[in-house]
């Protein structure tokens, strides 16, 4: 009957153990989705954006801050970048192309491109955009 007990625990070991491995396998997979599909949450911060409050999201998920500004009529043709890069917009509205999808990000998105992604960018305001980028 011991061996039985004992036998049962461990089969029971065993599937915990499989299970956990499967379900954060899963998990690395889904982040691994999400490094590398450039992905748009319109919303995100509040409008008006406070610099302090995207600094401290970035942070907590690894990512710097940096500010410019963009004066109207500012373009950017094709290029890369060999890190993960979130933007969000003060003020003003830009376009960006990331590998043949088109983005417009307005005050309080943020726009996540993943590192080595095709990109290109304007400034679609009458004035000058103001923006947020961080790297990872």
């Amino acid at each position: 009957m011991l061996k039985g007990m004992a036998m049962h625990k461990f089969v029971c070991v065993i599937a915990v153990v499989v299970m956990a491995v499967t379900v954060n396998a899963a998990s690395v997979w889904a982040q691994a989705q999400r490094d590398t599909t450039p992905m748009l949450t319109t919303g995100k911060f509040g409008v008006p954006v406070n610099p302090d409050v995207v600094q401290a999201d970035w942070a907590a998920r690894g990512y710097s801050l940096n500010a410019r500004p963009y004066a109207p009529g500012w373009t950017r043709d094709a290029h890369t970048h060999p890190w993960n890069l979130l933007i969000t917009l003060v003020s003003g509205k830009m376009e960006f192309t990331i590998t043949d999808r088109r983005f417009e990000v307005r005050p309080g998105d943020e726009l996540f491109y993943p590192a080595n992604a095709v990109i290109s960018a304007r400034n679609m305001y009458d004035g000058t955009s103001q923006m947020l980028s961080g790297r990872q």
